[in-house]
């Protein structure tokens, strides 16, 4: 009788839990953009030049927004390298230092994904990125996805699946 006691209160308190963290997210997106996404053309620090447009009207896009100070990232990163080698993968350094510093971050990290500095901040003010990571789904110029804080590889894959 005591376990299930315990079981329905764990539940409960996991129930609350998500609520609060939903909530929290919830609120650090509401200015974010939506509808149809802000321009975004640039030369990534390692690759050749990026239209999100473009990109995103055969297939999803997923937009990282990070920062090599940003401790989630630090696990979130990792993920959006591996989902970069099957799909279309658009990344925005924030504040994280000039190209080389990036690139040098890049390499001891193996990190394999395409990365717009933004060492001004000047694209995630355009974006109304407050917090990193930060995570947009683009499909047709559109934003059809946002995620804030920690998500797992295969919550970022179920994102670019629902928007093939």
């Amino acid at each position: 009788m005591r376990f299930g006691k315990f079981i329905r209160e764990a539940f409960f308190t996991l129930l609350i839990g998500a609520a609060v963290m939903t909530a929290y997210n919830v609120y650090l997106q509401k200015d974010m953009p939506s509808g149809m996404a802000p321009e975004l053309r640039a030369m990534p620090v390692n690759g050749a030049e990026v239209d999100l447009y473009k990109l995103s009207e055969e297939k999803p896009v997923l937009l990282y927004f990070w920062a090599s100070w940003c401790r989630v990232c630090h696990w979130v990163s990792p993920a959006v390298s591996d989902l970069s080698e099957e799909y279309q993968v658009v990344t925005v350094a924030l504040v994280s230092g000039n190209n080389e510093k990036v690139a040098r971050y890049l390499n001891a990290k193996g990190l394999h994904f395409p990365v717009i500095n933004d060492p001004e901040g000047s694209i995630s003010r355009a974006w109304n990125v407050s917090v990193t990571p930060s995570i947009f789904i683009i499909r047709n110029g559109e934003i059809k996805s946002i995620t804030t804080g920690y998500t797992s590889k295969a919550g970022m894959l179920a994102r670019l699946w629902m928007n093939q």
